[in-house]
């Protein structure tokens, strides 16, 4: 789960909603899909963990002690699986890998030429000199990639750190933005759950890329060879601090600065005129639904007097046809009466 909230596509959908609602709408929806999704998981591994696999072609040692567990889906679709199933799912796995390949590769190139290019080089950058600034993009990006895969370490590895260190730096930046409101977290807030995060994390280290660990968390161990291994869940204690250092200083800055400690040309987020912004707009928003719901009784009013005066047009009727049914009877009577004495 903490993986699942770290993935490029989840910072995507988010980021694109078209409103504050949607987006915290959507992470609520993405935490049953995530626990929902994680189920095949667990059953290729129970399945891969549970196999005698010295009844395979695969033979012993297990994939573990081989060190490939990350490739258990592959062994499993491979050695217990029929061929044609093996070939459909093998090819699946690359069809994945392939579109995931290219969407990372689309959204760094157009992240470099929108957020980078256009808003910091040249803002004036005209449309067909940035198709050719995507174009360079999609090339260097591609290069870079392939140049990676011939390091000693695996590429999986830069994508486990990135991961991680999207966990632990940005995840709790954006719980402020979607959960949080502008009097509760700032720039500055923001800043110092940043940097601390970052000295956080290079500090516990990371044996992935031979980092060693300079803060010792409760329950490390060393194994044979003398590589230490964290077991404590410092990840997410890292996550919750950012997270308490960023609602911790942005109250301490909106205090220093609301109540005029320091001058405003000090405040470089300018979160004084942004409050007063949030605060005019809210009130503004307060006044029209006040209005709209004056409105609305009015209309409510209105309408039920509509309904009493047709009512009462209504019975008016009724009885005015009552009174005349009633001359209508008394005339026939009386001419009935003098047809009888003329008689």
């Amino acid at each position: 789960m903490p993986l699942s909230l770290a993935y490029q596509a989840f910072y995507q959908r988010i980021l694109s909603a078209s409103s504050y609602t949607q987006a915290q709408v959507t992470c609520f929806a993405s935490s049953a899909f995530c626990l929902v999704l994680g189920v095949p998981s667990v059953l290729v591994g129970a399945v891969a963990a549970s196999t005698d696999w010295n009844l395979t072609s695969y033979g012993s040692p297990t994939p573990y002690e081989r060190g490939q567990a990350g490739s258990i889906l592959p062994i499993a679709l491979q050695y217990l699986t029929p061929s044609y199933v093996s070939i459909i799912g093998i090819g699946a796995v690359a069809a994945a890998v392939m579109s995931s390949m290219d969407s990372a590769l689309l959204s760094s190139a157009s992240m470099f030429s929108s957020n980078i290019y256009k808003n910091i080089i040249r803002n004036q950058a005209s449309d067909r000199e940035m198709q050719w600034v995507i174009r360079t993009s999609v090339v260097v990006c591609g290069l870079a990639g392939t140049a990676l895969t011939f390091l000693d370490n695996s590429v999986l590895v830069f994508w486990l750190v990135g991961v991680d260190m999207s966990y632990t730096i940005m995840f709790p930046q954006l719980v402020c933005v979607l959960f949080f409101k502008v009097g509760v977290s700032n720039g500055y807030g923001a800043s110092v759950g940043y940097l601390l995060a970052l000295v956080l994390r290079i500090l516990s280290g990371e044996p992935l890329i031979n980092l060693p660990p300079v803060i010792h968390f409760p329950g490390f161990r060393k194994d044979a060879e003398g590589v230490m291994t964290q077991f404590f869940p410092f990840r997410t204690t890292i996550m919750l601090t950012s997270l308490c250092s960023i609602l911790v200083a942005s109250g301490v800055t909106s205090v220093i600065f609301n109540k005029g400690l320091l001058s405003e040309r000090w405040d470089v987020f300018q979160i004084k005129r942004s409050q007063a912004k949030v605060t005019a707009l809210t009130r503004l928003k307060k006044e029209e639904s006040k209005k709209d719901c004056v409105e609305a009784k009015e209309a409510v009013v209105n309408k039920q007097l509509l309904d009493t005066s047709c009512i009462c047009l209504l019975v008016q009727l009724s009885k005015s046809r009552q009174k005349f049914m009633d001359i209508c009877f008394f005339l026939c009577l009386f001419r009935f009466c003098g047809s009888v004495l003329t008689l």
